[in-house]
């Protein structure tokens, strides 16, 4: 097992317990060699253009504007009822 920091210290990610996980060796090399240290958004990019199916997309959206959109949406369609 080794220590991922899921947002990557190179772009601000911090050793805190919230950015890191334990997971086998295999895997955590496999993730830098496909995804070196990227954004978020540049993940979901490489994901979208090389590997996923094309009838779908893959989005990275931070959880703040996630919440937002779906009060957003929540708000216009309780009022178009």
């Amino acid at each position: 097992m080794t220590t991922h920091h899921r947002k990557p210290r190179s772009i601000g990610g911090k050793s805190e317990p919230r950015n890191i996980v334990r997971i086998p060796g295999n895997k955590h090399a496999a993730w830098h060699l496909l995804f070196a240290n990227f954004t978020p958004e540049d993940i979901a990019r490489l994901i979208n253009e090389m590997y996923l199916d094309p009838d779908y997309e893959f989005i990275a959206i931070r959880k703040e504007e996630l919440c937002e959109s779906f009060r957003l949406l929540s708000g216009s369609s309780s009022r178009s009822r």
